[in-house]
């Protein structure tokens, strides 16, 4: 995971840039893997202008995507960027809210992005929010019979590392989803202790009876593990029927982590969904930390065996502090490439609220051609 450490107020940008907040930027080392075989996929850069169109909007990371229904697809942002005078400029933000989201009305890439944050223009506040010093980012979610479910990573600060740190999960569950965002009913539910793996901070799916939620250990060791949830219980707010694969079976009997049975080194976010082309799962995340790359592993199971990753791309950066992060795949834009978004943040702040290039989702289509 890389976010920005607290405090979320930004002064004012100016010529005089000596009193703007300095802000630390931290990245997770994952390991290297050679074992890129670019000639088993086709990869496209695409136009990402969409992320742009709103003046007060102005970037954000994180973005996951949820099937709504009726041709509409919610996204899911993290830390975002407000200009409070929809100027359409980063530089002129005096607030980063830690979560937003976005609904697009079609599944078209082109189609116009509304995006949603609670307060009000001027005076924007996160979307997702609980009493209390502690945030919420944005996990991943799903729709479940009327009801969403949004999977949300507790953050609270720190005096020591990074300045922050992940110390749990939660649940928003969302009552009207078909109505719009401004009028949403929302119920939060904090999640049990889970020793240190955040529950839901990547993909999300289900089947007739379960929810299947991926988890990562957090802070910094990052095993990823799979549990799952009675959708019954739920979608009622009942988070006591949380059950772990463990040693090739689930239960519920866990009373420490099961390193044994971790699935593989995952970054906190990542996507994974069913490729009906492939017949197999398909999951994405970024590998390595600065000029990183984005790979995929492919399984039979959900809970595995993983195949070992597969680089198949590494977007070019333009300067030395940019760095790459946050990949997920959006299965919801039916086609026969797949549709991948990831971020380039910069750790050089004043760069990185000047540069308008950067810190919007960038898009990318990759078909994956199947072995013969």
């Amino acid at each position: 995971m890389l976010r920005f450490p607290p405090p979320a107020k930004l002064q004012t940008v100016s010529n005089n840039t000596k009193d703007m907040r300095s802000i630390v930027l931290i990245l997770f080392m994952m390991p290297g893997f050679l074992l890129a075989q670019e000639e088993k996929t086709i990869v496209k850069e695409m136009d990402n202008t969409i992320f742009k169109k709103d003046g007060y909007w102005r970037g954000a990371d994180g973005a996951a995507t949820v099937e709504l229904g009726s041709g509409k697809i919610l996204w899911l942002f993290s830390d975002t960027f407000i200009d409070q005078d929809g100027t359409g400029k980063r530089s002129n933000s005096k607030t980063l809210i830690r979560n937003s989201i976005a609904i697009q009305d079609s599944h078209s890439l082109k189609s116009k992005l509304t995006y949603y944050y609670k307060g009000t223009k001027q005076k924007p506040e996160d979307f997702f929010k609980v009493p209390g010093k502690n945030w919420f980012w944005t996990g991943h979610g799903i729709l479940i019979k009327n009801k969403l479910v949004i999977f949300l990573i507790e953050e609270a600060s720190t005096d020591s590392g990074i300045g922050f740190e992940a110390i749990g999960w939660y649940v928003a569950i969302i009552e009207n989803p078909t109505d719009s965002p401004d009028k949403w009913i929302i119920n939060y539910y904090k999640g049990s202790k889970t020793f240190g793996v955040i529950i839901g901070s990547s993909a999300v799916l289900q089947d007739k009876n379960y929810v299947y939620a991926f988890g990562v250990k957090e802070p910094s060791t990052h095993e990823t593990y799979l549990l799952r949830f009675n959708k019954r219980k739920l979608i009622k707010g009942d988070l006591s029927n949380l059950e772990w694969w463990v040693k090739n079976a689930w239960t519920d009997n866990v009373y420490e982590e099961p390193k044994s049975s971790s699935l593989f080194m995952g970054q906190t976010e990542f996507s994974v969904h069913y490729d009906q082309n492939l017949k197999k799962y398909i999951q994405i995340q970024t590998y390595g930390f600065g000029n990183a790359s984005i790979g995929y592993k492919l399984a039979d199971k959900l809970y595995g065996p993983w195949s070992e990753p597969v680089l198949f791309y590494t977007p070019a950066l333009k300067e030395d502090k940019e760095f790459v992060y946050t990949a997920n795949a959006h299965p919801e834009y039916k086609s026969d490439e797949l549709i991948i978004t990831y971020n380039i943040n910069n750790g050089d702040f004043i760069r990185l609220i000047n540069n308008e290039e950067i810190y919007f989702p960038k898009i990318i289509r990759m078909q994956l051609k199947k072995d013969k």
